[in-house]
């Protein structure tokens, strides 16, 4: 079986593979360096918004 081309493939379309192919490493490592790519001047989390988030989700579940 020949693997997809992942670079040539939309990102969403790349995604769908991941989950169902979750040990295929390789598809997941250029996933997550194209999704670098989109935003690379991205900031993780802070503690303080990670808790603010979850709160927020949490909040609208509850509802």
């Amino acid at each position: 079986m020949t693997k997809p081309n992942f670079q040539q493939m939309p990102l969403e379309q790349l995604k769908a593979y991941i989950l169902e192919h979750r040990n295929d490493d390789e598809a997941f490592h250029i996933y997550i360096d194209r999704r670098r790519a989109q935003s690379p001047n991205q900031l993780p989390m802070t503690i303080e918004e990670a808790e603010a988030e979850l709160q927020r989700r949490f909040g609208q579940q509850a509802s």
